[in-house]
């Protein structure tokens, strides 16, 4: 998208990753709901579509030991599965500053924990874009040979989360934005954003479909201060609704833990 530019790709088109707070576990010190988890279950549970399929509202399981799905419903069930790069989601632990949830209504912040520190981390989308299915599979065989902290492991660990044989939502937790001065309707918007997704993602969908065909796939992002929620079809996005992100407490309190 922002990096590496394609013709496929419009100009217009930006994101920003969501903060430490939002994407990993446990950051936020004393605030037990910091787990991105949390709100991606009141988001599947506000969905019209995921309530008629599941036929009641969606829990988190008793025993998460037990290889449950992260949101069990009468009639069906979920896993969530992040979609970010395992050196990216350490460098936003890293080197994002400290949050500590002293006691109601009082939020400390400190330095990040390697001030000094550098990491390689990789952006997924186009680790993804420059691979093809025929890439992905053959990396797959010569996995024992790949080197620790470096893109070939990063991609790695996703595609071991693409083979979890269940109905999986994987999320992007990315926000999309245009340009100040560029004017597009919402249909208009997101057009652009899944022909960006789709070119970047294709042999990731590819391979989804390769491995777990009988499973069902879907996508979340931001755009425009809502959850766009995306099934995966012929290796294609196709839009189910949008949701706000207002609409979700536990997004909006993990988001105003932020420096002003």
């Amino acid at each position: 998208m922002c990096e590496g530019l394609d013709p496929n790709i419009d100009s217009r088109l930006n994101f920003k990753q969501l903060p430490a707070a939002l994407i990993n576990k446990g950051y936020i010190k004393n605030e037990s709901g910091c787990n991105y988890e949390n709100y991606l279950l009141e988001l599947i549970n506000k969905s019209s579509y995921f309530r008629s399929k599941g036929k009641s509202e969606y829990n988190k399981p008793v025993n998460e030991n037990n290889g449950q799905c992260d949101a069990i419903a009468n009639d069906y069930e979920l896993d969530f599965k992040i979609l970010l790069a395992a050196s990216c989601l350490q460098a936003s632990n890293l080197f994002s500053p400290s949050i500590s949830n002293v006691s109601d209504g009082i939020t400390t912040y400190g330095e990040c924990k390697k001030p000094k520190g550098e990491i390689k981390a990789t952006q997924i989308h186009v680790a993804f874009r420059t691979r093809n299915l025929s890439d992905l599979l053959q990396l797959k065989i010569d996995y024992t040979g790949v080197r620790k902290q470096c893109i070939e492991t990063d991609v790695l660990k996703v595609l071991n989360n693409l083979e979890t044989l269940k109905n999986l939502l994987l999320y992007f937790p990315v926000e999309f934005l245009f340009g100040e001065n560029d004017v597009l309707s919402k249909s208009e918007a997101l057009e652009k954003i899944m022909q960006a997704l789709n070119y970047d993602f294709e042999s990731l969908f590819e391979y989804r479909n390769y491995i777990a065909e009988k499973f069902d796939t879907y996508f979340v992002t931001i755009y425009s201060e809502s959850f766009y929620l995306f099934k995966i079809e012929k290796e294609q996005l196709k839009h189910i609704e949008d949701i706000r992100l207002e609409d979700l407490p536990t997004f909006i309190k993990l988001r105003n833990y932020r420096l002003f």
